[in-house]
């Protein structure tokens, strides 16, 4: 039996299916995943502007995310230094009170003081995950080291005072002057207390940088551990603050003075202005939260814009990159029929011979 030869007609064919079938995998990739492509080259022409606002995209991601950071940071510092506030205006508020009365309970204002300077200490070295918030630039430096340089300086004057060796004002300028007393011995680190500690930075865009460093040796963290600790020292370290009729001279601790008057006066000095010392340091720690709550509220405009950006860029991805389901569908169908169309054909050629022609 002689056949007639299909075999041009039949690789033709083939050749027509393979396409068919490339188009049918291309379509039905796009109607998975929603892309024209899973490769940038499939974009043709339209590749250029996909990469670009990609990247641009990612580049704004980063700036999101460092503001991100930066915004958790912050939010940690606010609540450290109103925590810090409380816990002081507790002990102010306790003087307040107890002065006004005209007597002061030296146990139980010391044990509060204690409590509190305890507290305090932890706050500012409080951290972020392994970086601490009040270090600067010095993220992995414990910014105050409890080392009790501070309380044997403030014991040795308070000694001295009560030996009358110094007068009030010496007391005073021994707790208030920075040259007397340096913040290496309140416990700061080195790079706090030499001034070498760099500020931190938050990139918020391509030109902008938003400086929110507070430092553990702001002058109003650092007075109120200082005044704190020596409300401590002040009311551990004597019996009475005028001696009572009943008291023993020989073993009772008083202010210095030769008069109930004169301890009283004495005591008192020292002590207003040292309370006077953390009245003024909570004045200083509003203001440091206020900055800080500028600095939050200006961040949190740069990420608003940011994401509106990202948007922008993600509808330009969208328009190059997705494609129109409905479209998908129906030119998926319509390859559908016509591959099966395409496969009959196939079969009849490869079923023709002269008995079936004839």
């Amino acid at each position: 039996m002689t056949n007639i030869s299909s075999l041009g007609q039949a690789l033709d064919q083939i050749q027509r299916i393979k396409g068919m079938q490339s188009s049918l995998a291309t379509l039905q990739y796009q109607l998975a995943s929603g892309k024209k492509t899973n490769l940038f080259k499939g974009l043709g022409t339209d590749v250029i502007f996909s990469e670009r606002s990609r990247a641009d995209f990612t580049k704004v991601d980063n700036y999101i995310n460092n503001i991100n950071i930066a915004d958790r940071r912050m939010k940690l510092m606010e609540k450290r230094l109103n925590e810090m506030k409380v816990q002081t205006r507790n002990v102010v508020s306790a003087l307040q009170v107890q002065t006004q009365q005209g007597e002061i309970e030296l146990e139980s204002i010391g044990g509060l003081a204690s409590n509190v300077y305890d507290f305090l200490v932890n706050l500012v070295n409080s951290q972020d995950g392994d970086r601490y918030l009040f270090g600067g630039a010095e993220t992995r430096t414990q910014p105050l080291d409890d080392a009790g340089t501070l309380s044997t300086h403030l014991n040795t004057n308070f000694s001295n005072w009560l030996a009358t060796t110094i007068d009030n004002q010496q007391m005073i300028d021994s707790v208030i002057d920075t040259a007397q007393l340096p913040d290496t011995v309140v416990g700061y680190s080195a790079p706090l207390a030499s001034g070498n500690a760099k500020s931190v930075y938050v990139r918020t865009d391509d030109m902008s940088e938003l400086d929110y460093t507070i430092l553990a040796n702001d002058p109003g963290i650092r007075d109120i551990l200082v005044a704190v600790s020596m409300v401590k020292t002040m009311t551990q370290n004597i019996d009475e603050v005028t001696l009572d009729p009943q008291d023993d001279p020989l073993t009772t601790i008083t202010a210095p003075g030769a008069t109930m008057q004169e301890q009283n006066e004495n005591y008192y000095t020292v002590l207003n202005e040292v309370t006077d010392m953390m009245v003024r340091a909570l004045d200083r720690l509003d203001t440091l939260h206020f900055n800080l709550s500028q600095k939050q509220a200006q961040i949190a405009q740069v990420q608003e814009s940011h994401q509106n950006g990202q948007a922008i860029l993600l509808e330009t991805i969208a328009d190059v990159e997705d494609v129109d389901m409905n479209d998908v569908a129906v030119k998926l169908n319509t390859l559908q029929v016509q591959l099966e169309a395409s496969f009959r054909v196939t079969a009849s050629l490869q079923g023709l011979s002269l008995v079936n022609f004839i």
